[in-house]
């Protein structure tokens, strides 16, 4: 009896302890949040100008206003058939600018909707459907990413209307897109091959970077660093990612 009742009580222990253990275990934060949206073939995100809402470009259906949880705000009433990758914010005039992969133009949206080239980039060598992905204002500079052949950083100025840097990163597979950090004067790129997120300099040097493997197709980027966030589109499911910055 002596031995059963042993056997018993250290059952009856090692019960307590395993439901112990399962009740301290708490889900592991994966660091990030999804959403839906309406936007098939979103390419590109910025902030509206009281950073109320977000800007979404498809490459394929126009402009929108989204919500955070990804619920479309509106639907901007622009008839264009443009190849759109990219969208920023000239937070000095309140534009919204265009970066068009098919024409390898950046243009101004204008309150009519209608757009005014600023200027044509031409890529010597570079492949069709693999050109402008990426535009960020930064100080009266315009930051452009050309995907790939080469993954190139350009830098256009505005003030005397003139292509002022140009530099191909080694580092990335593709730039797919580009978004200034007003913080600390940075810049932050998703790269959709990589699947990664790099913290660079304004001459595109790496700082730091962090996996971003759960977006399929990471193509649209905008970054809220005062809450550690960085806003995520994907071209491919046409959902949007919260990502928590971990660098």
């Amino acid at each position: 009896m002596r031995l059963g009742s042993l056997l018993i009580i250290s059952i009856l222990l090692l019960s307590s302890c395993v439901k112990d253990i399962g009740t301290d275990i708490l889900p592991t934060d994966k660091g990030y949040e999804e959403f839906s949206t309406d936007v098939s073939g979103l390419s590109g995100l910025c902030f509206s100008p009281d950073s109320s809402f977000l800007m979404a470009v498809s490459d394929k259906f126009g402009i929108y206003e989204l919500n955070f949880d990804g619920s479309t705000k509106r639907k901007l009433d622009y008839n264009g058939a443009n190849d759109f990758e990219a969208i920023t914010l000239n937070y000095k005039t309140g534009n919204y600018l265009l970066a068009d992969e098919t024409n390898m133009t950046i243009s101004v949206l204008n309150a009519d909707r209608t757009l005014t080239q600023i200027t044509k980039v031409t890529v010597n060598g570079g492949i069709s459907n693999k050109g402008l992905e990426g535009l960020t204002y930064g100080e009266d500079t315009l930051y452009i990413a050309n995907q790939e052949a080469p993954a190139a950083l350009i830098k256009y100025d505005l003030k005397t209307d003139a292509e002022k840097f140009r530099k191909t990163l080694t580092f990335a597979g593709y730039l797919s897109d580009v978004c200034y950090d007003r913080t600390d004067k940075t810049l932050w790129i998703c790269d959709s091959m990589q699947k990664m997120l790099y913290h660079c300099s304004l001459n595109g040097d790496v700082i730091a970077s962090q996996s971003i493997d759960f977006v399929p197709k990471a193509e649209a980027l905008v970054i809220d660093r005062k809450n550690k966030i960085g806003w995520i589109g994907c071209d491919l499911t046409g959902k949007l990612y919260k990502v928590k910055l971990k660098i």
